[in-house]
């Protein structure tokens, strides 16, 4: 009797016709899109609403907010919790859902590409920039009422921001961002974000940069009152002085308004080589090899004056010149880009005129620009400089 009843019900079970009970896959869809728009819409009802009880104001009860809401119990609570992660509303046990004190703060993401310190390990400017973001991002957070985010990512540079984070600084929760190291724009030129940013070592609607023409310009008037004959240009990569996307472009321009005779010669990297190890070469030692090819031999058309745009060749460069017996401010003048605060150059400055670049204004720079777009007073420039600090011997 058992065996009976079993063979039964498997022929019930291979008689059952599944397909029967499915829903067409464009019908799941668009009742999707309904579902979707309808959580939006409750969301924006939401937010109106918080607008008007203010910060630590308890909301109606769910029941009550379904009837004035027209909705259901499950989109209301999809709702309260999309809206509860943006921290605009929080929950008390046995008492409610209360407005967050942050509603009427503005919320700043910070995005902040960690490739670059890994990638510069060397140099610490990209560490001190992060700690000055973090500095000055404390300090407005309790003068300026702001909630401000971080977000450290890892990607190969120039990217455009990822998608979830694209997303993300489009949401009605962010109400601007700041953006160091990825492009705010895609491929095609086509910007990414609709709410304020400000980009820094990327693209953007808006940049905050370091003034290089600015740098260039006094570091050859400082070579040029010195009275040097043969002045050269070193940095870490090869550039063009005639291509206008190269910071030797602007040395090149800044002599050429001096009238002073360009040699390109003088123009000078150590590039495409590497160490025994075959690891690629640090900036170091570049600048170590420059040094050593330029005044290791009897040539007689070396440099009496040098601007060098980057204090890590520096740092090299000087080692060769002491071993060379080479008198750094008599032999050879110098002038070098350096960043604020930074060690690399500690101790070893004092015939050395430096263009320094600080960390803290730039974060400053950025924030400020940022301030500007969100109360609708924009530069009418897409980019806003950073002028150096000349600290001349």
């Amino acid at each position: 009797m058992r065996r009976m009843e079993v063979r039964l019900m498997d022929a019930r079970i291979k008689s059952f016709d599944v397909s029967d009970l499915q829903i067409p896959k464009q019908r799941r869809s668009e009742q999707a899109r309904r579902t979707n728009a309808r959580v939006t819409e409750v969301c924006e009802r939401l937010r109106s609403l918080a607008s008007e009880l203010g910060p630590g104001n308890r909301l109606p009860t769910i029941r009550e907010l379904c009837s004035r809401l027209n909705t259901s119990s499950a989109t209301l609570t999809t709702a309260l919790d999309l809206l509860e992660n943006e921290q605009l509303f929080y929950r008390k046990e046995r008492q409610g859902i209360f407005v967050s004190d942050l509603l009427l703060k503005r919320s700043v993401h910070i995005v902040f590409n960690n490739s670059l310190i890994a990638n510069n390990a060397a140099s610490p400017f990209w560490s001190l920039l992060c700690g000055r973001l973090a500095l000055v991002a404390e300090q407005r957070a309790k003068s300026k009422n702001e909630h401000i985010s971080f977000h450290f990512l890892w990607r190969d540079m120039p990217q455009p921001i990822p998608d979830e984070h694209i997303a993300l600084l489009n949401s009605p929760s962010v109400d601007g961002s700041l953006i160091i190291g990825f492009n705010a724009h895609s491929f095609e030129h086509v910007s990414l974000l609709s709410k304020p940013h400000v980009v820094f070592a990327g693209g953007g609607d808006w940049m905050v940069q370091y003034d290089e023409a600015t740098s260039a310009r006094l570091a050859a008037d400082v070579l040029v009152r010195k009275n040097c004959q043969r002045i050269g240009y070193w940095s870490a990569k090869e550039e063009d002085p005639t291509s206008p996307f190269d910071q030797a472009h602007y040395f090149y321009q800044a002599l050429q308004q001096q009238h002073f005779p360009v040699d390109r010669a003088q123009f000078r990297a150590i590039s495409g080589m590497s160490t025994p190890m075959r690891r690629p070469l640090t900036s170091q030692e570049r600048g170590y090899l420059l040094v050593k090819d330029v005044f290791g031999s009897a040539q007689e058309e070396r440099p009496d004056g040098i601007y060098i745009s980057d204090d890590l060749v520096t740092d090299g460069a000087l080692v060769a010149f002491d071993e060379l017996g080479i008198h750094v401010g008599q032999d050879v003048h110098l002038v070098s880009l350096a960043n604020t605060d930074s060690p690399i150059l500690f101790g070893r400055t004092q015939n050395i005129t430096l263009l320094e670049q600080d960390s803290e204004e730039l974060v400053r720079g950025m924030f400020s620009l940022l301030e500007s777009l969100l109360n609708g007073m924009g530069p009418t420039q897409q980019s806003v400089y950073i002028q150096p600090h000349l600290r001349e011997v």
